[in-house]
């Protein structure tokens, strides 16, 4: 009897799939969001493996009925790449597993961030029967699958959508044109709130639309210490649930018990599932010192960087020391919501962007020179061919550079025909570019006529000079005002945690001082003990002077000069950065290499080349086996 009752299930299931949810449904959504919707699928630069357990009405039938889902996402900069395998089982004759690809990249503006992404993939629904029935044509069948996903990030709250089933994939398991897998539409809204020291709260609700048919979802969780899950949360035709769980850091682990409420109720003993959660997190090495010094210094560091709260731009976020302890995809030591070119190593007078070199600078200012138009012509002179196609081969090698072209004008003529023929040169010297292979998205031109002349337009001379088009090389998009707001809220969290790192350093000092005090009063004691009793035991004596004549060692190789000048600008080959010169200190001291460091910038860089000149360490660098960049001192 229970079989007839699960067969009847499936074939309404291919029969009314129009008002059914036809995609795997989970308890804890919000724990593993990019089951759902792809765009999340690059919130995170490091990589996140998710499993997902779900045992659905547990006793209603002899089969499983449930839903595994396993996800492994990383983030790459401003993209996301995500794989997401599945297994939904429904215990009686319908079954359906796959697999999906999916991309995401973040769109950065002023206070918000907003993700998109889509992903495409493959499932197989197979439909098993005990006995013949002549409305199944095959038992299994393949169908495409893909979904559209947006997230947008405003300070605590996140809003998402997404649309499963973008294909409207028919299932040719039946004669029937409806075993359709219609678009469903999913909107989640959620919201963060630290409530006190020990105390979070994460509301959220998910309404889920396939045609006719709506759900809703309500979430409310609560974090105890960062550490303990406790949550509550009610969907609609199936009941409420109740949450707990472990949060160890980079290994999350929670529970959730379903109690069901409909008409399945008076067959099973409720739901249950299980997530787990492990995220990669680097800095192995910097943990260990920690470990090291914990009982030196009283450390708070809550998303265990290496960088302690105090000091931490983004104290909730794994991140990297040189950068604050902020995520810094490219390692130039500027923040990535702080840098306006992210994906590109770059400098901190630009802003975390690149700085053109010499050589590049000069091909730049040669083509302004050398660029002239002939009065009231918008055709580029002959003369100007040259740099102009230096400029263009220039491009073609930095595909990352993207040129601002800005039109002028003499004052001779109408303000209104000087404006069009400021515009029409501008183009003209964008068309030049175009026609040498550099792409139009590239090439971004304004106009300005006769309103910012160089000169005072009084010679012939003069406004020939005034009749020009200027380039800037830029590496990013953003706009001025976006990115004067970025510099001035680094600089102003820099300048906190300089405060911060003064006052840290002076608790650090005084500590190290006590502890160094308290060895030299353990070696007098025990030198007095020896002369007491007339015993020498070299063993009890030599470790702590041997530790003594170490520490100096280290202070005077660090003095040491070497056939640089230490005065003048130069360059080192980084490989850590630490707050702490005491870490710095047993970094060097355990490397096996020949590593020394400097302080800088309220910085200990520890570094294995220097020189002033640049090409120097370059070159050592190209031999040097590890991760390490090159920094300028002054």
């Amino acid at each position: 009897m229970m079989k007839r009752i699960i067969y009847i299930l499936s074939l309404v299931f291919l029969a009314l799939s129009v008002d059914a949810q036809q995609f795997p449904l989970q308890s804890q959504y919000h724990l593993n969001y990019s089951t759902i919707n792809p765009a999340a699928v690059g919130e995170s630069q490091n990589y996140i493996v998710k499993a997902s357990l779900r045992q659905q009405w547990v006793g209603f039938s002899d089969n499983s009925i449930g839903t595994n889902i396993l996800t492994l996402n990383k983030g790459f900069g401003n993209n996301g790449l995500g794989l997401n395998i599945f297994d939904d089982q429904t215990g009686g004759a319908f079954s359906k597993t796959g697999a999906s690809l999916s991309f995401s990249h973040r769109v950065p503006f002023e206070g918000s961030e907003l993700f998109l992404g889509i992903s495409g993939g493959l499932a197989k629904v197979n439909f098993e029967m005990d006995q013949f029935d002549p409305a199944i044509l095959s038992n299994d069948d393949i169908v495409p699958e893909a979904t559209f996903g947006a997230i947008y990030k405003y300070q605590d709250y996140t809003i998402g959508v997404s649309v499963p089933g973008l294909l409207n994939a028919n299932m040719e398991i039946t004669e029937s044109n409806s075993n359709v897998i219609y678009s469903h539409f999913y909107t989640m809204v959620s919201y963060k709130k630290q409530l006190n020291e020990n105390w979070s709260v994460y509301p959220s609700i998910l309404l889920k639309t396939a045609r006719d048919y709506t759900q809703y979802d309500l979430n409310l969780n609560f974090k105890v210490k960062d550490k303990i899950w406790l949550g509550a949360s009610y969907r609609q035709d199936f009941g409420p649930s109740l949450y707990v769980g472990l949060d160890l850091g980079k290994l999350i682990s929670v529970y959730s018990y379903d109690v069901s409420t409909n008409e399945v109720s008076s067959y099973s003993n409720g739901s249950h599932e299980m997530t787990f959660i492990y995220e990669f997190v680097p800095g192995e090495k910097i943990d260990e010192i920690i470990e090291e010094n914990k009982e030196d210094v009283e450390i708070l560091d809550r998303d265990m960087d290496g960088v302690v709260d105090s000091i931490d731009i983004c104290p909730d976020t794994y991140g990297n020391a040189l950068a604050n302890g902020c995520p810094d995809t490219d390692k130039d030591g500027i923040p990535d919501k702080f840098d306006v070119c992210p994906n590109l190593f770059g400098e901190k007078e630009a802003q975390g962007c690149p700085v053109l070199s010499t050589r590049e600078r000069e091909i730049l200012e040669n083509a302004l020179v050398d660029l002239q138009f002939g009065f009231d012509k918008d055709e580029i002179e002959y003369s100007s061919y040259n740099t102009l196609t230096d400029l263009s081969i220039l491009m073609l090698k930095n595909p990352n550079m993207n040129l601002i072209i800005e039109g002028h004008a003499s004052e001779e003529g109408s303000e209104k025909y000087n404006l069009s023929l400021s515009a029409r040169r501008a183009k003209s010297v964008q068309s030049f570019f175009i026609k040498r292979g550099i792409e139009k998205n590239r090439l971004t031109i304004d106009f300005y006529g006769e309103k910012s002349p160089i000169n005072s337009n009084n010679t012939e001379e003069e406004r020939a000079l005034n009749r020009r088009v200027e380039f800037d090389i830029i590496f990013h998009d953003v706009d001025q005002k976006t990115v004067s707001s970025m510099i001035a809220e680094y600089d102003s969290l820099l300048t906190t945690v300089g405060t911060n790192l003064v006052q840290r350093e002076a608790d650090m000092y005084i500590q190290e001082s006590k502890k160094q005090m308290t060895q030299t009063v353990n070696k007098e004691e025990i030198q007095e003990k020896i002369i007491e009793n007339d015993i020498i035991e070299e063993e009890k004596v030599e470790p702590v002077i041997e530790k003594i004549e170490n520490t100096e060692s280290n202070n005077d190789d660090y003095q040491k000069i070497d056939d640089f000048d230490i005065n003048s600008t130069y360059y080192i080959l980084v490989t850590e950065v630490f707050s702490s010169e005491r870490n710095a200190k047993k970094v060097v001291k355990k490397s096996n290499e020949s590593l020394d460091y400097v302080f800088n910038n309220n910085k200990y860089y520890i570094f294995a080349s220097r020189s002033n000149d640049r090409k120097d360490v370059e070159l050592f660098r190209s031999t040097f086996e590890g991760k390490s960049w090159i920094k300028t001192i002054k």
